[in-house]
């Protein structure tokens, strides 16, 4: 394992809450249209140590995050009959405050700061590209990180 997933990994290890046995692989959340976007993610999950979970709604998006502790949640801005603005704001409301990765086929400004102020995290330009979503991933995870760690030293803090 590359040393800045083992990094990643320790850490994420750190601060999510201890199971029977510790994960091998980061879970992920994906919420994706497009059969080329899944089969370019599973790649993407066997080389590096991420576990995609490929979910068919927002709910079971919410649901699928909550229950394995997600960091990191991608979102095909594409997602048939759904408002993505919407989508964004009920993913990044979760418990533990999961990175929304903005999937998309335009990526300007504007956009970056809807999906911000949306609470979401970053975006994805489509077609997606392999070294891009590990990027992505890998500062999202970095993120999501030091904002967990922040929150559990800030009430030791006060004391």
């Amino acid at each position: 394992m590359p040393r800045v997933w083992r990094m990643i990994h320790s850490l994420f290890a750190g601060v999510t809450p201890r199971r029977k046995a510790e994960p091998s692989r980061i879970p992920l959340v994906a919420l994706v249209a497009s059969e080329q976007d899944r089969r370019l993610l599973a790649r993407v999950s066997d080389l590096e140590p991420l576990e995609v979970h490929f979910v068919e709604s927002c709910e079971k998006a919410c649901a699928v995050a909550n229950e394995l502790t997600a960091s990191v949640i991608l979102l095909d801005r594409d997602w048939p009959e759904t408002d993505w603005r919407i989508m964004v704001q009920n993913l990044a409301a979760s418990p533990h405050q999961a990175c929304v990765v903005l999937m998309s086929g335009v990526a300007d400004d504007y956009l970056w700061q809807e999906l911000v102020r949306r609470g979401g995290y970053d975006i994805l330009t489509k077609p997606l590209r392999a070294e891009d979503v590990s990027r992505v991933v890998k500062l999202a995870l970095a993120y999501w990180i030091s904002v967990a760690k922040t929150a559990v030293l800030a009430p030791e803090s006060r004391k």
